[in-house]
């Protein structure tokens, strides 16, 4: 299965979840995965499985920082 992440084609097993793709591309941490489709771009849960030709978007989490 392919589908493209952060605008590159990345090569995953068919069914891949969430926390497959983060041990996959330890790049992207912990941040937000989010996935764009025809009703604009939902967030994803760490056990929901990506679909062929899935375009998925990581967003960094906001962390607030000391005065």
């Amino acid at each position: 299965m392919r589908a493209i992440v952060n605008g590159k084609l990345v090569d995953l097993p068919n069914g891949a979840t969430v926390e497959e793709l983060r041990k996959k591309l330890p790049e992207i941490g912990n941040d937000d995965v989010m996935e764009e489709g025809f009703k604009g771009t939902k967030p994803l849960k760490e056990n929901e499985a990506l679909k062929e030709g899935s375009k998925v978007w990581t967003v960094p989490k906001i962390v607030k920082g000391f005065k």
